[in-house]
Parts: C-alpha cells; structure tokens; sequence
C-alpha cells in the first residue's frame, strides 16, 4: 500500500520539505551527553589520535600540532568531537590556548578572540545551547574545505593521490588502499572509513555501521579495551545483516544524511562565533 502511494505522496509539493529533510536526517545518538568527561587527559590525545580518532580527526589534530592553528571550520568540526569524547570545558580552553599561543595567536587575543566560542559551544554563552558534533554525513554533506583548510572528510573532499599517500604514511597495507580507493571512488565514503577502521585494527568485521565520528572513537575505545570477542558475537548474533542493510543505503548518491534542521540552525549560530580565522 505505501508502495502503490509513494509518487502521490513524492508528487504533493506540501510533502517535498518533510521528504528532504527525513534524507538529510542524522537519527543516531548525538554524543552530546559526555558520559565519560574529565576522563581523557589533553596528555592522552597525541596518542589517542593515532589508535582511536578517525582519519578527519587525526588530520585535524595533526595540522593544528604542524600549524598550531585550525581556521573556523576545523575548530568548529575537531572542537565539537573532542567535546564529544570527554575533554570538559576547562580542558577545551587549556588545549587551544596551549596551541595557539604557540603560533601567531597571543594569549590576550586568545582569550578575547576565540575563548568565547570555546565557552558558546559548551552552553556557556549565548543561547546556552549544548552543540552536539557534527556526524559523518554533516562533516560530508556541507561546509567543503578551501585551500588552507583541514575539515571535512578525507575520503570525500581529499585527492585520491593525497589521500593514497597519507594512507602510506599511516602503514595502511597496499592492498588495504587499493580496498579503500575504490569505495572512494564508487563514492561510498563511510564504507572507506569502516574499511580504515578494520584495516587501522587488525579486524575482519567491525560489526556495525559507522556514521558518526565519535562513534569510531567509542568502538576503537572499547576494541582495544578488550571488547574484540564481545564485538565478534556480537557481529555473529546478526549486526551483520543491519550493516548490510545500512551499507545498501549509504551506497545510493542520494543517502548522505546529515544532522536535522534544528541541530543545523543551532550550529549556524554557533558559526557566527567561529568566523575569525
């Protein structure tokens, strides 16, 4: 029956908004309740990027040690995920500051030009509304990187040749690449990251669908914590079949699905404090 009433309903111009947004919708958990805060040391996330972020975060992390400095998307996208991975506020402000006063940035100007955005996208200032980060699909679907940016995702937005040498130098096996080159190129973004995560942790099968940055961290976290044999089960009692299901979806050019309308309208005011490079 909603077989048969589809192209009435797809056809009905007051239904079309409702239809876009549920395309572009992100259902999943928004990693905005940090059940592990305060647990993860800024003396931890050297190491951590390497073992457990995802390849945009560890770029991220990566070009702000080289540069120290990020302009407004990367610390929009890379503040937003180490919020959603424990750092408290005070953490937040440490790390930033520590870095960019390595750079051009002096602490007074830190503390008038960028502090504030620290405190707005932890609910402290403005309409103290708790920003979530940003999920794969938000990260895919818009705000594309410009020449001196470092945001983004890195198997959408990176040249195939770039993104074949950062792999290398990461000691991702050749034929890993290859595997990952070619979902890129058949435009299956997330699979390439679920590919990076299985070929980064030595597993056949992660045993779920990722979309979502912080969810990479969380299972990377709980593998290497000894959740192997649980997420092997785990995989067995059916996960396989949901990934299935989920990675026929993600494969259509029309899947990519990002956070909802209001997450998307409450970023845009947290944008505004972010504008400086």
């Amino acid at each position: 029956l909603t077989a048969r009433s589809l192209p009435s309903i797809q056809s009905d111009e007051r239904l079309q908004p409702l239809l876009n947004h549920l395309s572009h919708s992100y259902i999943g958990p928004d990693y905005s309740v940090q059940k592990s805060t305060g647990k993860i040391s800024l003396e931890q996330i050297d190491a951590l990027s390497v073992k457990s972020f995802p390849l945009c975060m560890r770029q991220l992390h990566k070009a702000l040690r080289d540069n120290h400095h990020l302009r407004h998307g990367g610390r929009m996208q890379y503040g937003l995920f180490l919020k959603g991975i424990g750092l408290t506020l005070e953490q937040a402000l440490e790390f930033w500051k520590r870095e960019f006063i390595r750079g051009k940035v002096d602490a007074d100007k830190f503390d008038k030009g960028y502090a504030y955005s620290i405190r707005h996208s932890y609910g402290k200032e403005g309409k103290r509304t708790d920003y979530t980060p940003y999920s794969c699909m938000k990260i895919i679907m818009s705000n594309p990187p410009s020449q001196g940016d470092y945001h983004g995702c890195p198997f959408r937005h990176s040249d195939p040749e770039l993104l074949k040498q950062k792999l290398q130098s990461y000691k991702v096996p050749p034929s890993g690449i290859a595997q990952i080159l070619e979902l890129v190129k058949g435009m299956h973004y997330q699979l390439a990251c679920q590919k990076y995560f299985e070929l980064t942790h030595d597993v056949d099968d992660i045993g779920f669908s990722l979309n979502h940055p912080n969810q990479y961290f969380t299972e990377s976290q709980r593998l290497l914590s000894g959740g192997r044999e649980m997420k092997k089960e785990l995989s067995n009692a059916g996960n396989s079949q949901q990934k299935g299901n989920s990675q026929e979806s993600m494969n259509s050019n029309s899947t990519p699905t990002c956070s909802s309308t209001t997450a998307d309208a409450e970023l845009e005011g947290l944008e505004a404090y972010f504008t400086e490079d």
